[in-house]
């Protein structure tokens, strides 16, 4: 066995290692997942764990992205809060790529049959052109847009080609837009700028309503642009 391969069977141990830890944790600790649904819940937890508030806060935001169906704007709007707009950011970015990486390299050393015990069936056949596109454009568009299931969809662009080193960049541009306007709006409720946060929020949810309204037509748009890469 060559030292390459070796180094890829010890990551995979060590991602395995921690996806089984971080479901463990989940299932014996079932009564505290509100954490995740609950903005002053999550608040509470970071705020308690004192100088280890940044780590509980990184975890936390790991376990979001692995478990898709956990929603991320709680933890996004709670690290703005705590730490500001800069630190908050800054801390979901290690959470998320700590996350993102995970996914990726799962997904591509244990194949579709480890991405289908997270994606539900209905979802694989919606988005399955996502894992023959070779194009990161495609994966920047669905990261970036809000009406696709971003989460879900990492565990099938780790079926893609594309280098994992490309699929991490390509998720953080992406997102890099949604933490800023998070961690902004949580830094701004913290220092007591209501006016602002509305404005914030109003505007979101005019955005978030016309990709809403428009979500077939971006849908069927991104899935030509996908086509026509894995045609090349």
């Amino acid at each position: 066995m060559t030292g390459k391969n070796k180094s890829r069977i010890l990551w995979v141990a060590s991602a395995l290692a921690i996806v089984i830890s971080l479901g463990l944790l989940a299932y014996f600790n079932r009564e505290h997942l509100t954490v995740f649904t609950d903005t002053d819940r999550a608040k509470e937890v970071i705020e308690n764990a004192g100088p280890w508030g940044p780590l509980v806060f990184i975890a936390m935001q790991i376990a979001q992205v692995f478990f898709a169906p956990i929603p991320g704007q709680v933890t996004g709007f709670a690290g703005g809060y705590l730490f500001g707009t800069g630190l908050g950011t800054l801390y979901t970015i290690i959470g998320a790529t700590i996350g993102f990486t995970l996914i990726f390299m799962l997904s591509r050393k244990l194949g579709r049959p480890f991405v289908g015990k997270f994606v539900n069936k209905k979802t694989m056949e919606k988005f399955d052109y996502v894992a023959d596109s070779n194009g990161p454009f495609v994966l920047f568009l669905i990261f970036l847009l809000p009406v696709f299931p971003d989460d879900l969809i990492c565990y099938l662009a780790g079926l893609t080609k594309i280098p994992i080193r490309t699929l991490i960049l390509i998720s953080l541009a992406g997102r890099l837009p949604g933490y800023l306007v998070l961690s902004f709006t949580g830094n701004g409720t913290a220092d007591g700028n209501i006016q602002m946060v509305a404005i914030i929020i109003g505007v979101l949810m005019v955005l978030s309503a016309f990709a809403f309204w428009k979500r077939k037509q971006l849908e069927a748009f991104v899935k030509r642009i996908s086509e026509k890469n894995a045609k090349r």
